[in-house]
């Protein structure tokens, strides 16, 4: 008997991201497996972001533009409600899937029903030299569902954990992909998204992370821990599992512990920064 083709909805959050977008879309429409919808969620882009998903084909909707940074829980939440599809599947609008992605994706959870949610490996497309040592770290990372998360999952399992956190500003996808390992099984995919990297600048990437740190705390508060020390114990695992990769790349290894070491210390200072805050108004 022909297994039935199930419908896969692909879910966007764009915020003037006309740059990746039209690669990103030209690859889900360019897949193995025929029965997928792609659903573009706007934050009222100024640029030519809703105009390139159109053209595309795919369904745009919409929201309201944020006051300041909003991240993309809502969006990716708005994006699932519209969707019809049995398995979503959430990427970031600078990601382009493998030919053959949304096929396996299917194929495994049609294989067993006992899986709940997929994690796809993110492969790096990089410019310049920190963008080399970031690539290295995230490929080390590769096979360890404590710091990769799981974006593919069952719909029925999506709405069983209560979507995306939206009260959370930095570590939704581990906040969700923890819930997902609570309710079901959780399994790796072969075909792989590549993930436009581009360039990194030093100085934007650490204060990047001092301002992830600043808003960590409801994360870290509703998992009842104190600081990233397990999530930093898991990448010093993941580092030392694969000490060969440093080895072979010494000046790129050396510069990715370089730049995780003051990434850490960006987000814990920004972490603290927030704490003292919260307990000098609590004292008022």
């Amino acid at each position: 008997m022909t297994k039935p083709n199930p419908l896969v909805s692909i879910i966007i959050p764009t915020l003037n991201s006309e740059r990746h977008l039209d690669a990103c879309l030209k690859s889900t429409t360019a897949q193995t497996y025929p029965n997928v919808e792609t659903i573009v969620v706007d934050q009222s882009s100024t640029d030519r972001t809703s105009a390139i998903a159109r053209k595309q084909g795919a369904t745009v909707i919409t929201l309201p533009p944020p006051k300041f940074y909003s991240p993309p829980t809502q969006s990716r939440n708005v994006g699932a409600q519209r969707a019809k599809g049995q398995i979503l599947y959430h990427i970031d609008s600078d990601m382009e899937l493998s030919p053959k992605l949304i096929q396996e994706l299917v194929e495994r959870f049609q294989n067993d029903p006992k899986l709940a949610a997929l994690i796809v490996h993110e492969e790096d497309r990089t410019k310049g030299f920190w963008s080399k040592c970031k690539a290295l770290e995230r490929r080390c990372y590769w096979g360890n569902d404590n710091i990769e998360s799981a974006r593919a999952v069952r719909r029925e399992i999506f709405e069983k954990v209560g979507g995306y956190d939206e009260s959370i500003n930095s570590g939704e996808d581990f906040d969700i992909h923890r819930r997902y390992k609570r309710v079901g099984k959780i399994g790796f995919c072969d075909n792989v998204v590549y993930h436009n990297l581009g360039s990194l600048n030093f100085r934007k990437t650490i204060s990047k992370k001092f301002n992830y740190g600043k808003t960590a705390a409801a994360y870290f508060n509703k998992h009842q821990e104190e600081s990233g020390q397990s999530l930093l114990s898991e990448q010093l695992k993941s580092f030392i599992k694969h000490y060969s990769s440093f080895l072979r790349h010494p000046i790129i290894g050396t510069g990715a512990i370089f730049l995780k070491a003051c990434e850490f210390g960006a987000g814990g200072f920004g972490l603290t920064i927030t704490k003292i805050d919260s307990r000098q108004k609590e004292a008022t």
